[in-house]
């Protein structure tokens, strides 16, 4: 059937799709899909937001009152959610109170994602951005940044951060209302041990952690570090390295997977990929209802820590920040 060059419907749920995880292994490939009585979570994740095409919702005669006693755990976000939770700026607010974001972000070897995650943190309203960076990097990172301001560390044979450029940042992790850390840190033995212990010491106030930072946040260091108050922007790739599963494995039943982290270490977990999803405390999930495969490139993931960290910098809700941010 998916070899006919046709316009095609699925009722309900596309055949071979698993309508509650998302999976399959052949898939009817919809382009309309007439789901009946309710939404179901698969058809919005994994195969099903490959296969189904447009899904719209039909009664079948089961009414509302059966779903009105069903207390759910997933969630679609639309538009509305995300307009009320964009943060509302008084009149009397300034550079400072408008929201502080450090970055610590970039190296010898990727200065790019520094720029485009730090750049991003402003143009998502916050008041001031400051970015850390070997000293190296500094003059090439200055001809791109004219509102960022841009703090070195180590000297000029410095090219990744390590426990030094720590210490040397602590005053900047204090004074900021997020940091956002990891985008082109690189993988070094000395980068890993830094952010280790940048978290082993937890003196930010909240945190989004990305990229090469994620790279230290392997199984037995995960069993023994606090992550309240921070927020987890790992790919599917990341994640399979993060709790040793396989991403086979885990692509079978996302929501479970990303559900049993985000409880066990009471933090935000933002999978990305097509769609993202997003996993609170209690376990709930909140699947992203937009976005376009021309978002698949370098640099996408550096601007959504941007974003996440300066909308997080105003409003002070990990779960909001995240929510908003992917959307």
């Amino acid at each position: 059937l998916n070899k006919i060059s046709a316009f095609k419907s699925a009722i309900d749920v596309p055949t071979g799709l698993n309508a509650d995880s998302g999976f399959g292994e052949i898939v009817f490939n919809s382009d309309l899909t007439i789901t009946l009585g309710e939404f179901k979570k698969g058809l919005f994740i994994g195969s099903g937001y490959e296969f189904c095409g447009e899904i719209v919702l039909k009664e079948i005669g089961i009414g509302t009152d059966y779903f009105d006693e069903i207390n759910p755990d997933t969630y679609l976000i639309e538009p509305e959610h995300v307009n009320t939770n964009l943060p509302n700026r008084p009149k009397s607010v300034h550079k400072y109170s408008a929201g502080k974001v450090l970055s610590i972000a970039g190296s010898y070897k990727y200065p790019g994602a520094a720029s485009l995650s730090s750049q991003s943190a402003l143009v998502a309203g916050a008041g001031s951005s400051i970015l850390a960076i070997p000293k190296r990097k500094k003059k090439l990172i200055h001809k791109n940044l004219l509102e960022v301001v841009v703090e070195s560390y180590g000297n000029d044979k410095t090219k990744y951060f390590n426990v030094e450029a720590l210490n040397t940042v602590q005053q900047k992790i204090k004074w900021a209302d997020v940091v956002a850390i990891g985008p082109g840190l690189g993988r070094e033995v000395e980068t890993v041990n830094a952010v280790k212990e940048f978290l082993i010491q937890r003196k930010f106030k909240s945190a989004v952690i990305d990229a090469d930072a994620l790279f230290a946040l392997d199984q037995s260091f995960l069993e023994k570090v606090n992550l309240r108050n921070c927020i987890l922007t790992p790919h599917l790739g990341e994640f399979s390295q993060m709790i040793g599963v396989e991403s086979s494995t885990i692509e079978k039943d996302f929501l479970s997977y990303g559900r049993v982290f985000a409880i066990k270490h009471k933090c935000i977990l933002v999978l990305k990929g097509a769609p993202s999803i997003i996993f609170n405390q209690a376990g709930e999930a909140f699947i992203n209802t937009i976005g376009n495969s021309g978002m698949a490139k370098f640099g996408t993931g550096d601007v959504l820590t941007g974003i996440i960290s300066g909308i997080l910098s105003q409003n002070k809700s990990t779960e909001t920040a995240a929510i908003t941010g992917v959307y």
